[in-house]
C-alpha cells in the first residue's frame, strides 16, 4: 500500500466513524475520540477547525471510560459514572455533530 493509499483508507476511515455518529450508530464521544486519534493520518494541517473539535473533545472527557476500555471496568463504576458521561455527550453532542458532517463531506461518506 503507497502512502497516499493509506492516507486515503485513514479518510475513508474518518469518514465512516462520522457517518456512525450522525446515525447513533456509534456514541458521540467515542466517534471523537477516534476521530481525534485518526488526524495525524489523514494529514489535514494541525489547525483544521473539525479535528481541534474531536480533540478539545477528547481531552475533556480522556478520563472516563470511552469504547473498548470499558469492558475492563467493573458495573458499578460505569454505573457510578453514568450522570457524568450523559452530562458529557449533551456538551459534546451539538459541537461534534457539525463536525461530523463535515468530514462526512469532505472525505467522502
Amino acid at each position: 500500500m503507497s502512502h497516499q493509499e493509506y492516507v486515503l483508507s485513514c479518510r475513508a476511515r474518518a469518514a465512516e466513524i462520522a457517518t456512525l455518529v450522525i446515525s447513533g450508530s456509534m456514541p458521540v464521544l467515542e466517534g471523537c475520540h477516534l476521530l481525534d486519534g485518526l488526524s495525524a493520518a489523514v494529514e489535514v494541517p494541525d489547525n483544521d477547525p473539525d479535528f481541534l473539535t474531536f480533540n478539545v473533545i477528547r481531552s475533556e472527557t480522556e478520563a472516563l471510560p470511552i469504547g473498548r476500555v470499558r469492558e475492563h471496568w467493573a458495573a458499578n463504576a460505569l454505573a457510578a459514572l453514568e450522570p457524568e458521561l450523559r452530562s458529557a455527550t449533551d456538551w459534546a453532542r451539538p459541537v461534534a455533530l457539525p463536525a461530523c458532517r463535515s468530514i462526512m463531506d469532505r472525505f467522502g461518506a
